[in-house]
């Protein structure tokens, strides 16, 4: 299935967080049987894969659009272009949220916005759209197929002589993607004004079971924030937290004075192992998924299908 991305073995060594080099090696394998080295920090509790791709192989695997491909294979990109969009005047849960945080309509840029699907719900509830990506062939999409704003990040554009003084920008499913979220919530910080709101979306230790444990952990992550750790990350970059919601993975940010690191609390490590055991061992899932598995292989699952379909 990967013979075409020999790129994929190109992969750097990558420090926690917190700058450790250690941690406890608790997973080998992606999702897709891909060699990681996912490791929990004995120091701050943050889960990272020590092994991810490397920046160049990294910067290939969004530019050439194999991520989406992973995701949806044997799809065209307009097929998945088209699966991704809502239908016309829908109120996605990122707009739900965003109305939750008493913004009202005004100016939105989306870092990490793929073909911007999900852009579509707020410029149909009256918003101002732009997006940014390094995906080239779901940008042209974009502009084509949706109408949207999109630009390439990296093609010789300044995003802040675009940018300006956003209502909100949003970063849905991105953080975990970057090998210095740091870095990245940084670079974002000087496209906000004071009154900016920062909408993030984030994957969390804590929402292990929606995804379930063999599918939380794959090649396109790089970083497992608890509630915890995403916080600590947040703060470093100069970032205030006004909104969370943890059952969603979602958050809402603004600019803050510089600070000082946040320290570091001794229970970080216990609590993310704990969150681990608790996604892994998920027992509703594994019972249910069992008993499918032998319904399957004694020919039985047709037969419950009906009958369940008769019940009163």
């Amino acid at each position: 299935m990967y013979e075409h991305l020999e790129y994929l073995d190109d992969r750097c060594e990558l420090r926690c967080i917190c700058g450790s080099s250690r941690g406890i090696t608790f997973r080998r394998r992606d999702r897709y049987a891909l060699k990681f080295n996912f490791k929990l920090c004995a120091k701050c509790g943050h889960v990272r894969a020590a092994n991810p791709l490397s920046e160049s192989a990294s910067r290939r695997f969004y530019t050439s659009s194999d991520y989406r491909s992973l995701y949806f294979p044997g799809q065209s990109t307009e097929s998945v272009l088209r699966r991704k969009t809502p239908p016309p005047n829908t109120r996605s849960g990122l707009l739900r949220y965003a109305e939750r945080l008493n913004i009202g309509t005004g100016k939105i840029v989306e870092w990490g916005c793929g073909g911007g699907w999900n852009l579509i719900p707020f410029r149909d509830a009256g918003w101002d759209v732009m997006g940014f990506d390094f995906d080239r062939t779901y940008i042209n999409l974009g502009r084509e197929m949706l109408g949207l704003r999109l630009f390439e990040i990296g093609d010789g554009i300044d995003p802040a002589s675009v940018i300006s003084s956003p209502d909100v920008v949003l970063i849905n499913h991105v953080i975990e993607h970057v090998l210095q979220p740091d870095e990245t919530f940084r670079q974002l910080r000087e496209l906000c004004t004071e009154e900016t709101v920062v909408i993030v979306g984030v994957p969390l230790l804590e929402t292990i079971g929606i995804w379930h444990w063999r599918d939380f952990f794959h090649v396109a992550h790089i970083h497992y924030f608890s509630r915890r750790t995403f916080l600590k990350v947040a703060a470093d970059a100069g970032f205030s937290v006004i909104d969370q919601s943890v059952s969603d993975g979602l958050f809402a940010l603004k600019r803050s004075a510089e600070s000082p690191r946040r320290s570091i609390s001794p229970i970080g490590p216990v609590e993310s192992a704990l969150l681990l055991c608790k996604g892994f061992l998920e027992p509703r899932f594994r019972i249910r998924r069992t008993i499918s598995y032998l319904l399957r292989r004694l020919g039985l699952m047709d037969f419950v299908k009906r009958l369940r379909r008769n019940l009163p």
